[in-house]
């Protein structure tokens, strides 16, 4: 097999997440990509407070227990979470990334991260 030619400029293929100073929670292109999330219309959101994380677990069936609707986007897939953030104490007050990753069908992130950024360069703010 030959070279592939790179043609994604300007764009990170990783899969991050933001957290906006808005309480919005944004899925980057890389993320939507990577775990094919196009295909998914709505997102429960979990806790796990004893490991400070946050879980996905993306549906397509509007009736599932505290489903909330995705945006599509070019830019990626964003979801209003500012109750969830509220009611869990998650601070919002500066946006921060924080990479995604799978376990099983649940995607988790970290609020420990050590390398989570502030105001990363895949926020939908700076889009």
């Amino acid at each position: 097999m030959g070279f592939e030619r790179f043609t994604k400029l300007g764009r990170s293929s990783l899969p991050k997440i933001s957290i906006w100073s808005r309480g919005q929670i944004g899925f980057s292109v890389g993320a939507v990509n990577r775990f094919k999330l196009a295909q998914f219309n709505y997102v429960v959101f979990l806790f796990d407070a004893e490991m400070n994380r946050i879980g996905f677990l993306f549906a397509t069936d509007k009736n599932e227990a505290g489903a909330i609707k995705l945006n599509k986007r070019t830019t990626g897939v964003m979801v209003g979470a500012k109750a969830f953030l509220d009611f869990y104490n998650i601070d919002y007050s500066e946006t921060r990334q924080y990479t995604l990753k799978q376990e099983q069908e649940l995607y988790v992130v970290s609020l420990n991260e050590k390398d989570a950024t502030k105001n990363g360069v895949d926020s939908e703010e700076n889009n």
